[in-house]
């Protein structure tokens, strides 16, 4: 008999051990099963990934090779001198208007990105729903002053195309100030040399608008420059060519946006002109 009761108490020291290898097994099987994964979230630049992952965790089918984006134009930001022209004022977001359609879109759940980032997100196949990028032509003083603070309020990033040769002289930003927009996050972008039609630019010319302005502000920026605007919405073939060859990937016009852009055409992506006064959430409806 005593045998007999040793044999049993081995025989459930034995069950119960197998009881809590299996706890514990299913346990790291589920944890494992929760963790996140470059497969079910947007891989981003480290700096600004807590600003720019994307909110509802769902990604855009691409493939008829169309992407939703709402991609916003801005020139300056605040108030208008004394004295301004139509012009001026047709080029002008106060810094309350654009406070306020920077609120618009995080509370209604859009993801703003960079348009480097956009790029990198088609590129992996990865294109969350619901893309707003914010891109600002001329790199005026007042996206730095105006601009900033308030992408900085909501915990956003955006795109900034510069005139390379206008940077430190009056109205346009710093050195300084371009550095300290690519540490906060911010994609710097070309907006050419010196602002030609490049349309007219040919060979040499055309070459140095792009290329130069590219590797000056590698320079300053101290981040690959990928992003270009096209001075007043100016190109034709041999642009598109020549911004191929100098190393961008993506690139904006003038033409006006109806929401989607085609990712066989990511050197000609249109774009919303926001203005003062305009119905900012008419777009989105």
């Amino acid at each position: 008999m005593p045998k007999i009761r040793g044999r049993k108490k081995s025989i459930l020291v034995i069950m119960l051990a197998i009881l809590v290898g299996v706890v514990i097994y299913l346990f790291f099987m589920s944890e494992k099963a929760i963790a996140p994964t470059e497969g079910n979230a947007l891989v981003l630049p480290s700096a600004i990934a807590t600003a720019t992952s994307t909110s509802s965790g769902k990604y855009q089918d691409i493939s008829d090779n169309q992407v939703e984006a709402a991609v916003m134009m801005y020139h300056h930001i605040g108030s208008l001198p004394s004295g301004a022209d139509d012009i001026r004022k047709g080029l002008t977001v106060s810094k309350e208007e654009f406070d306020s359609q920077v609120k618009y879109l995080t509370e209604n759940g859009y993801n703003i990105l960079t348009l480097g980032q956009l790029d990198k997100a088609i590129e992996n196949k990865k294109v969350p729903e619901k893309i707003a990028v914010l891109t600002f032509d001329d790199g005026y003083d007042d996206n730095f002053s105006e601009a900033l603070p308030i992408l900085k309020k909501y915990k956003v990033v955006g795109t900034f195309f510069i005139i390379s040769s206008k940077v430190d002289t009056s109205e346009y930003m710093s050195r300084d100030q371009i550095k300290e927009l690519a540490k906060a996050g911010n994609e710097i972008g070309s907006h050419s040399a010196t602002h030609p039609s490049l349309d007219k630019s040919k060979g040499a010319q055309l070459e140095k608008e792009v290329k130069k302005s590219k590797e000056d502000l590698e320079a300053i920026s101290e981040t690959p420059i990928i992003s270009f605007c096209y001075p007043a919405g100016k190109y034709n073939d041999e642009t598109i060519k020549a911004l191929s060859d100098a190393g961008y990937k993506i690139a904006v016009t003038t033409h006006g946006s109806t929401g989607t852009l085609a990712t066989d055409k990511l050197l000609e992506i249109p774009r919303y002109r926001i203005s003062a006064n305009m119905s900012f959430s008419a777009l989105f409806r």
